[in-house]
């Protein structure tokens, strides 16, 4: 579990990435008319960055990259830069920014003026952004630094007949902005999304974990994000021996479970400690265990997992 921290309020010395070069954060700007702002067509990535014996490193870059290039082609985005540059631009704010712990955020967009629906001019801007952990956010922001307190939300998810739901666009997030206003009216920290369908999909910005019997269970892809984070949760659990199913889960499972978890870039293994009325042990076991490991893996400290790690900078 994260400890809350500080948030400093002074980015003044941060840089991002624009257009092949680093400047000051407070001056990377974009029009209040750009066509992204007024209809939500960017796309972004999240990465999260950790301190291991070799230095800072960036975890699942290469994935990353590609599920960014896939988000772009299904919005009909061409991305004007290769996967090599944006890598090297990435180890670029990493250590302009003197990241340790903390988060990188590629975001892709249209900067022109515009009031149309699709965008006159396909030219596209890339910005990349960073932050360290202890220095620039503050974990209660984001509630992780507490066990999850989930509630199903009355908002369903997006239909993967209506938008490409396995794409980081900004457009698709309305939908658990307000699951998460919705169930924080009611007390809880963080929702849960049934689909249309009534199963179980996806927290606001995370997957979902159940443990039953000893055994793992998380919703098939077909209607939720590929992300990264629960794909490595998946290896993890094969590597430790727990048994792991994906399939559709019913919203009374949820409230047969053992114990669960959320995960996603920023908090891996985000233990549940209450879904509903029902109340979890937070940490459960399974969770614990896999928890745990993922830390060992983010430190460098297993052979194997060790090219799901970009180093960055090396200590001397």
């Amino acid at each position: 579990m994260k400890r809350a921290v500080k948030k400093s309020k002074d980015f003044s010395q941060l840089k991002v990435w624009q257009e092949g070069e680093l400047i000051p954060l407070l001056e990377a700007k974009v029009h209040i008319l750009s066509h992204s702002f007024g209809r939500g067509s960017a796309i972004f990535e999240v990465l999260s960055t950790h301190r291991t014996e070799k230095g800072t490193a960036v975890f699942r870059l290469q994935d990353h990259l590609d599920r960014l290039f896939r988000s772009a082609q299904a919005l009909y985005m061409r991305i004007p830069y290769s996967r090599r540059t944006l890598i090297h631009a990435v180890k670029q704010v990493v250590l302009s920014n003197h990241l340790g712990e903390g988060l990188v955020k590629i975001f892709v967009f249209y900067p022109e003026l515009s009031l149309e629906v699709a965008p006159g001019n396909k030219k596209v801007s890339l910005v990349i952004a960073g932050f360290d952990f202890q220095r620039d956010i503050s974990w209660s922001k984001f509630g992780e630094d507490k066990f999850a307190k989930a509630g199903i939300s009355r908002w369903r998810k997006l239909s993967p007949e209506t938008v490409p739901v396995f794409a980081k666009a900004s457009g698709n997030y309305l939908n658990p902005m307000l699951a998460k206003l919705e169930v924080k009216e009611r007390g809880f920290t963080a929702p849960v999304l049934l689909d249309t369908r009534g199963y179980v999909a996806e927290g606001a910005t995370e997957s979902i974990f159940i443990v039953k019997n000893q055994k793992l269970y998380t919703p098939k892809l077909d209607n939720i994000l590929p992300s990264i984070t629960r794909m490595s949760i998946l290896q993890l659990a094969r590597d430790l021996k727990i048994p792991v199913q994906e399939k559709r889960i019913r919203a009374k499972e949820l409230l047969q479970a053992d114990e669960a978890f959320f995960s996603s870039t920023t908090c891996k293994v985000w233990h549940i400690a209450q879904i509903e009325d029902k109340p979890l042990p937070a940490p459960g076991p399974v969770s614990k265990k896999l928890e745990e490991y993922f830390q060992k893996i983010l430190a460098g400290k297993i052979e194997k997992y060790r090219h799901w790690l970009t180093l960055v900078k090396t200590r001397s």
